[in-house]
């Protein structure tokens, strides 16, 4: 009795799992979560060099993965095997404008186009009326000129550019363009000693003789008597909040203590702000797009939603809403994921601009793929090395070793630059906050540069082996901060910002295919999955019910159950940790039934042998459970075996497939021991189910009588 109760226990067990997860499949709260095949979305696979240390693909994998979160992707998918890297991002293009409810005013203009911009969004309503009233226009440099009073040394596009230049203005002796030759008896001419200068030139960094004088004093006199000429002006709306505490000559009074809060444009929200307009070629066109710029109240705000559910970013207006849809959509992310974003920062040492003669002799550091691809021309083997990097202008730099790298930077957030005393706020740039190491190493490099001459005064930022900029120090950096400044726009500021906060991945990846499928085609491919499924299924039950009768509908309720348990396994394994079925393992699952199907007929069929052998049915199935179980062990093992091993050395969808053959497996001894095993030894406890004819297990040619009579024997 105590023997029933333990079956009647394994069989109920099984039936309120089978039970719950059906619940679970209908309500959704154990819905499969679906991968690229059956929902669309794109595969991208990226290699690293052969010989890349494990740990380094390891941190490839994690920084790649924080880069794929920071873009709200649901559930990617991404693998590692030996030195190749897939990432699969199912539905990662389903975001959605989500409109939403705000009581914000904002600092509304036009762009160049006449469509609607903001300047600047806040809470308080009297924070944005300032910010409309510190507006103003004014005149911009946009030609700035060096001369020595009669001559003409070179122009500029701002009055910075123009001071770094004539900062490194130097008198140096006049180059000679080819040795003398001293007189010799000899046929084979010699070189003579080098005759002392016959002028003096005015000389920038690269090199250049900008003016030349035929004494030194004059040279002197003339670097002395060098000044700027604006030749050129633009008009611009400014933020001109930041000069209230000038002077009327225009100096700025010092005061004892910094302002409690930032006005003007700087008190208000920059997300998603433009900055004023600039570049206006008169002042009519300036004074018309001041008097544009107005105070509006927002009532909504329509936000970009990933597929995970997070927040993408928001804006007042709806269509530059839909173009961060675009940016933030599978094209941008591939963009995004694969770039190495390797930010280094280097002392200059020395500047060769195309006009240099070693221009063309001088060889960049790691400059083709195949160089890369050595282990020396990693970045770590180069931090302490000498390298020579090409600036976005096309002159080589060479550098010293790195002084911080991106892993100093604890954070990092896209901003506009500029506003305060300039009143321009033009060009985006990422402020960033280095941690304890990186900032006494930034302050003793920034020490060293102030005072040195051109161009060991500068230090080169770099991303990816390429200098964005290399900005002269004028002044000890000491806080752990700073801007890196480059030529951005918005996105590309906002990308690296991402990419450094991810960070940057430690080894150069290529990429080798990006595969994209869309969402009708994964809907049709889900579709037709399901179909394969339920003809597979029914087919299976077909032959069951007609070889095996009542036994045949036990293996049908047995393989349902089945399907119903593993569905809902992978449910909790997508809620769990991401698991996506994909079409390989689909393609596992329906193989998994035909092993199903295999274990009810190998257990069938030892029952049949006991009862050939003369043993009643009830007495038949214990001994053939037990012979049978060991060889359906034995085989379930081996799949195992395959299906671990298929899931180690296999990548991407194979792996998939693998891992629902496996599980499939185990669930599938689960379902011998406690459904199989329970449910026909009940039936065969009743003699009158065993000695039917329709039982399914009889011999042919042994009727019910006989079988009784067996019974009785036993």
């Amino acid at each position: 009795m105590r023997n029933v109760r333990g079956l009647w226990a394994s069989l109920i067990f099984v039936l309120v799992l089978a039970a719950a997860s059906a619940a679970g499949l209908i309500t959704g709260a154990a819905e499969p979560l679906l991968g690229l095949d059956l929902q669309g979305g794109v595969s991208v696979i990226l290699s690293a060099p052969d010989g890349t240390p494990d740990d380094v693909m390891e941190r490839a994998l994690e920084n790649i993965r924080n880069r794929v979160d920071a873009f709200g992707v649901g559930e990617p998918d991404i693998f590692l095997s030996a030195t190749t890297i897939e990432v699969q991002i199912p539905g990662s293009s389903e975001s959605r404008l989500e409109a939403r409810p705000v009581d914000l005013t904002c600092l509304v203009g036009e762009d160049a186009e006449g469509d609607p911009v903001t300047h600047g969004c806040a809470d308080d309503r009297a924070l944005v009326e300032d910010a409309l009233q510190a507006l103003a226009v004014e005149p911009q440099p946009s030609e700035v000129c060096l001369t020595t009073g009669d001559e003409e040394l070179g122009c500029y596009g701002s009055e910075q550019a123009a001071a770094q230049a004539q900062a490194g203005i130097s008198v140096q002796p006049q180059a000679s363009p080819t040795p003398t030759a001293a007189p010799s008896a000899s046929p084979t001419a010699t070189v003579g000693p080098e005759p002392p200068p016959s002028s003096f030139c005015l000389t920038d960094p690269t090199g250049a003789e900008l003016a030349c004088f035929d004494t030194r004093a004059d040279a002197d006199d003339a670097l002395a008597a060098i000044e700027t000429e604006v030749t050129a002006r633009t008009w611009c709306v400014i933020d001109a909040s930041g000069r209230e505490d000038e002077d009327d000559d225009g100096a700025a009074t010092p005061t004892a203590t910094p302002s409690p809060s930032p006005s003007g444009l700087l008190a208000l929200d920059p997300e998603g702000a433009e900055p004023p307009p600039c570049g206006l070629p008169s002042r009519t066109d300036a004074d018309a797009a001041l008097a544009s710029i107005a105070v509006q109240d927002i009532e909504r705000e329509f936000c970009v939603v990933g597929s995970a559910g997070d927040d993408l970013g928001c804006s007042v207006f709806r269509a530059a809403a839909e173009e961060l849809q675009r940016e933030t959509g599978q094209q941008r992310l591939l963009q995004v994921i694969g770039e190495t974003a390797r930010l280094e920062q280097r002392a200059v040492l020395e500047e060769i601009p195309p006009q240099d003669p070693r221009w063309a002799t001088t060889p960049l550091t790691c400059e083709t793929p195949e160089e890369r691809e050595r282990p020396s021309c990693s970045f770590d083997a180069l931090a302490d090395e000498e390298v020579v990097y090409l600036r976005e202008d096309g002159s080589k730099l060479r550098l010293g070793p790195v002084i911080i790298a991106g892993d100093n930077i604890d954070r990092a957030r896209a901003t506009l630059q500029g506003g305060g005393a300039t009143g321009v706020v033009t060009e985006w740039g990422v402020e960033f906050q280095l941690d304890g190491q990186g900032s006494d190493a930034f302050a003793d490099a920034t020490r060293a540069a102030v005072g040195a001459p051109p161009p060991q005064n500068a230090i080169a930022i770099v991303v990816d082996r390429v200098v964005i900029s290399d900005p002269v120090v004028n002044e000890p950096i000491t806080n752990g901060s700073g801007v890196i400044s480059g030529g951005f726009d918005e996105q590309s500021a906002k990308d690296l910002a991402t990419q450094l906060n991810a960070g940057a991945l430690p080894v150069e990846l290529t990429r080798q295919s990006v595969r994209t499928v869309s969402p009708t085609l994964g809907d049709e491919s889900l579709r037709q999955s399901v179909v394969a499924g339920l003809v597979g299924l029914g087919l299976l039950f077909l032959y069951l019910i007609f070889y095996y009768r009542i036994l045949g509908v036990v293996a049908s309720v047995g393989m349902l159950t089945w399907s119903l348990l593993a569905l809902g396994m992978i449910g909790l394994a997508g809620e769990s940790f991401g698991y996506a079925l994909t079409l390989a393992g689909v393609a596992g699952l329906l193989i998994s039934l035909g092993v199903t199907a295999d274990s009810y007929i190998v257990f069938f069929e030892r029952i049949k042998d006991e009862i050939r052998n003369g043993r009643s049915a009830r007495s038949a199935v214990q001994p053939a459970f037990r012979r049978s179980f060991r060889t359906l062990v034995a085989a379930d093992i081996v799949t195992g075996i395959a299906a671990a091993v298929l899931y180690v050395t296999a990548v991407s969808s194979v792996r998939g497939f693998a891992l629902t053959l496996g599980v499939a497996v185990l669930l599938d001894l689960f379902m011998i021991w406690f459904y199989k095993r329970a449910i026909v030894f009940l039936l065969a406890r009743s003699r009158r189910i065993a000695s039917m004819r329709g039982f399914g297990l009889l011999p042919a040619g042994v009727g019910r009588g006989q079988a009784s009579g067996a019974e009785a024997t036993r």
